[in-house]
């Protein structure tokens, strides 16, 4: 072979040379491989094979027959005209089958008619088998003639691929009978020779309509027939209308050879009638037992019918004597032949002469042989001894239906259950559907549920038959066995098998049941359950054996896998190890000594620790929420999974989550705000709210706000409530400088509501300087509201007073002098103005003492707007600052004025 695994001519001159038997395979493959490229591009213009087949057909598909012949004979002349195109390598097949067939010998012959009866008709091949076809003419070769005769007649109607045209196919078969009636003229005697030849080759189911050579041998002087085909079927006198019937007459071998050879009823009809005819007395004194035994294994209903009746017409051939000519087998043979006939007489002399055929051959009589036959060897079995017949036999016989009766109730009564062996029953299973029908009723009425061992059915389905059925559905097989191990625990039917089959396409579901409510499986590798679990297609089934604790313990599972199996990202895998965490191990079951406390500072760390990642963060933060002893059993998963507290309160110290607090981290945060709120009052950190109202964190910072705006009132959590006599004052007003707007927002609400235990006129002047301008105002809201003498507003006269009294707390001052006065002092006294608070990370300048005065005058303004008799207070020490030698100062006063005046027309300011 080549190297490159293609066969070239090379290769086959060399099978050709050693006449080897894979010539015929050889030739065939190397037809159908492609066409290799020229090595050279082709001229411009010329034609390649491909071309050429092209040509062929457009010349086939022309009209008239001449045109046909005309547009073909060109395509070839300039295809083979073409001196540098090269020819295709199929080409060298015509010379070399010539050379075979020129090399004569039986080895190279039986090449060449493997290839004519088998190959299909290509050019190259083709080529060769002409030429020898008319060599075979010119030299008389009767055997090659006849099978290149045959192929023709029947090549026409064939499916074959070819590339030749039906029109030379046609023209062949046409020639091949002008050269047998040529001969039939010029040499009879050679005629029936040439014509057995043809005959003996075609097969059985061969359309014989469709034939011309074969249908004028025997029917050529009906007339029946036309220019294409013959319009009758084969006659059912074969002779009355042969062609040259006396060639037939002069000698009998070349029936005797077609009786001997043919592959066709009709062609043995032929040589039976011809012989019965022309050669009766050859038939009554050369036929001889050897020949009638031949006949009798040759699978044609017309040549048993023949021995049938040459047996029935001669007293030498006796039924008696049938034995000892050696045609005993012969006759036998004929119990399956295609002839009714034929069969009864088979039939009668084995009643008679062959009650001793064996089991063996009677059961395959009954499997395969026709009705009559098959009736016949069932009687003859159901009289065997059936423990003689044994198990296996009789397990055989349950496939047919004439013995299935008989073989059921055989075993059924014959045998004890023990002496059916498993692997016979396992056998059964995969047997017909008569054979598996039996069986699955034996077992369910001889054996009780769960009385065969697990292994039974585990071995019925590990079978390599069982890979017949179709894999979409279970099948009968897979119903009946995984019924019966149903009735089994899972430690009987054993961990590994199961585990092994958990994910098969058909068995997985209900073997996953098995195993979901398995009480324990001994043997079954915790390891290897373990490794499971990162393998999708066995991990819900893993994990659920996993969670078993009647099949595994905690222990043997161990923290550190279920850890690290929490830290995977994969949610399926991080959950199941939190709730298994949660479930069943204990704060001690955390650290390598068994100690608690050192479990629980393994838990702090795995909570809050700097480096854990988040699934683990989260189930450490779960575990000690849900194990708190005062919060614990107010968690989701206390309730589903009905969780005790297992640690004690005393482990949840300030020092561990007031630093969580701050982190930046959501979950850290969150995890110690449920600790904190539960632990504020217990650690003694309530009076540091303040601390956490300065928080980046919106959710501390609402601790906090929480804890202050809850004071005093009712049902609010003491836990992380501050008390009204708590509530301190300086750090609530130092809440109102704060960065965040909550915040401020928050204190001045505290101040509003705990006014009498946190505020003064003091300090509201101090809150009037606020760089806020929010707080500024409700400072002098505040101040009108709380202090403003109790005889304003309206139609009052201030008396004489020269000085305010001293005010403090929530006291009013006595007179609008008093007022009035700690209004001057209050702007004569402004020191320089604080910091704007920061605003969305900015930070601000310090403002300046005349700015700072420029607001509150603002705010005063603002007030005396909506107010009248607040105006009517504030009017007098505005127009006094008009007169300031700050230009900013009494410009501020006089326009507020103005605006005073002008929002309130009918008052005197």
């Amino acid at each position: 072979m080549a190297p490159s695994e293609e066969l070239t001519t090379a290769d086959l001159q060399r099978l050709a040379r050693s006449e080897a038997p894979e010539l015929p395979e050889a030739v065939t493959t190397f037809l159908v491989q492609p066409e290799k490229p020229p090595e050279k591009p082709l001229p411009e213009g010329a034609i390649d094979f491909q071309g050429l087949k092209s040509l062929l057909f457009q010349a086939q598909a022309r009209h008239d027959a001449a045109g046909r012949r005309a547009a073909s004979h060109e395509a070839w002349q300039r295809f083979l005209a073409q001196k540098d195109v090269p020819l295709p390598p199929r080409f060298a097949l015509a010379d070399l089958l010539v050379a075979l067939y020129e090399r004569n010998t039986d080895a190279s012959r039986a090449a060449l008619f493997e290839l004519v009866r088998g190959a299909d008709l290509q050019f190259g091949l083709w080529g060769g088998l002409k030429r020898i076809y008319k060599l075979a003419e010119q030299r008389h070769d009767a055997e090659m003639f006849g099978i290149l005769a045959w192929r023709f007649d029947t090549e026409r109607h064939s499916s074959r691929n070819r590339e030749v045209s039906l029109g030379t196919v046609t023209y062949l078969r046409r020639r091949a009978w002008r050269y047998l009636r040529h001969l039939g003229a010029a040499v009879p005697e050679l005629y029936p020779q040439f014509a057995v030849e043809v005959l003996r080759h075609y097969p059985v189911g061969t359309n014989w309509r469709e034939t011309w050579v074969a249908m004028h041998i025997w029917a050529h002087e009906s007339g029946k027939y036309n220019a294409q085909s013959f319009t009758i079927d084969v006659p059912s006198d074969p002779l009355k209308h042969r062609a040259f019937p006396d060639a037939w007459k002069r000698s009998p071998d070349a029936l005797m050879r077609l009786l001997d050879t043919c592959q066709s009823d009709a062609a043995a009809r032929f040589a039976i009638y011809g012989l019965r005819k022309d050669f009766p007395e050859v038939l009554r004194s050369q036929v001889t037992p050897a020949w009638l035994d031949r006949l009798a294994r040759r699978p044609l209903a017309s040549a048993h019918e023949f021995l049938v009746d040459t047996l029935q017409g001669s007293p030498e051939f006796h039924q008696g004597k049938l034995r000892a000519l050696g045609l005993h087998e012969a006759v036998l043979a004929l119990l399956v032949s295609p002839s009714p006939k034929a069969r009864t007489y088979a039939i009668e002399y084995a009643r008679a002469h062959a009650q001793d055929l064996s089991a063996e051959r009677l059961a395959e009589l009954v499997s395969t042989g026709p009705a009559d036959t098959v009736a016949f060897a069932a009687a003859l079995l159901e009289k065997r001894n059936a423990r003689e017949l044994g198990v296996d036999f009789l397990g055989r016989l349950l496939a047919t239906k004439a013995t299935n009766a008989f073989a059921a109730k055989a075993l059924e009564q014959s045998f004890d259950r023990a002496e059916l062996p498993h692997r016979f029953l396992i056998d059964l299973f995969y047997g017909s559907n008569e054979q598996l029908a039996w069986v699955k009723g034996y077992i369910d009425s001889k054996y009780a549920a769960a009385e065969l061992p697990a292994s039974f059915y585990k071995e019925l389905l590990a079978d390599s038959r069982h890979s017949k059925f179709p894999t979409y559905y279970a099948s009968p097989v897979e119903q009946f066995a995984l019924k019966a191990l149903g009735a089994y625990t899972p430690a009987a039917i054993g961990a590994d098998w199961l585990l092994d089959n958990a994910i098969h396409p058909r068995l997985g579901t209900q073997v996953q049941k098995w195993l979901m409510r398995a009480d324990a499986l001994p043997g079954l590798d915790v390891e290897r359950v373990k490794g499971l679990v990162f393998n999708a297609k066995y991990r819900e089934v893993a994990l659920a054996l996993l969670g078993n604790r009647k099949i595994f313990s905690a222990r043997q599972l161990t923290v550190p896998w279920l850890l690290a199996l929490a830290r995977r990202a994969d949610p399926t895998l991080h959950e199941f190890a939190h709730r298994y965490l949660l479930e069943n191990l204990s704060p001690a079951d955390f650290s390598e000594s068994g100690d608690a406390a050192a479990g629980l500072e393994r838990l702090f760390e795995l909570a809050v620790g700097a480096k854990q990642p988040l699934p683990v963060r989260q189930f450490a933060q779960t575990y000690l929420r849900c194990h708190h002893p005062v919060i614990g059993p107010e968690q989701p998963e206390s309730k589903s999974y009905q969780l005790k507290p297992k640690a004690p309160r005393k482990a949840y110290t300030a020092e561990r989550l007031w630093p969580a607090l701050f982190d930046t981290r959501d979950d850290v945060r969150r995890f110690a705000l449920a600790i904190t709120r539960a632990e504020l009052r217990a650690w003694g950190y309530h009076p540091r709210v303040y601390e956490l109202a300065e928080a980046d964190a919106k959710e501390v910072r609402n601790l906090a706000y929480d804890a202050l705006l809850n004071a005093g009132e009712a049902g609010s959590d003491e836990r992380h409530t501050l008390k009204p006599e708590e509530l301190d004052a300086v750090k609530v007003f130092t809440l109102t400088e704060s960065t965040k707007r909550t915040t401020r927002e928050v204190a001045v609400e505290l101040i509003r509501r705990h006014y009498a235990r946190l505020g003064g006129a003091e300090r509201l002047a101090w809150l009037m300087e606020s760089a806020d301008r929010e707080v500024g105002v409700f400072a002098v809201r505040l101040l009108w509201e709380k202090h403003r003498p109790s005889h304003l507003p309206e139609g009052w006269k201030p008396a004489g007073a020269t000085e305010a009294p001293a005010v403090g707390g929530t006291e009013r001052f006595a007179n609008v002098e008093a007022l009035r006065t700690f209004l001057r002092r209050m702007l004569f006294g402004l020191p320089p103005g604080r910091s704007k608070e920061g605003r969305e990370g900015m930070v601000q300048r310090r403002l300046s003492a005349s700015t700072a005065k420029r607001r509150i005058i603002e705010l005063v303004r603002d007030l005396g707007l909506e107010e009248q008799s607040f105006a009517r207070v504030v009017a007098p020490v505005l127009n006094e600052f008009t007169g300031s030698l700050a230009k900013g100062e009494w410009q501020s006063c006089l326009a507020s004025l103005v605006r005073l005046r002008t929002a309130h027309p009918g008052v005197a300011l």
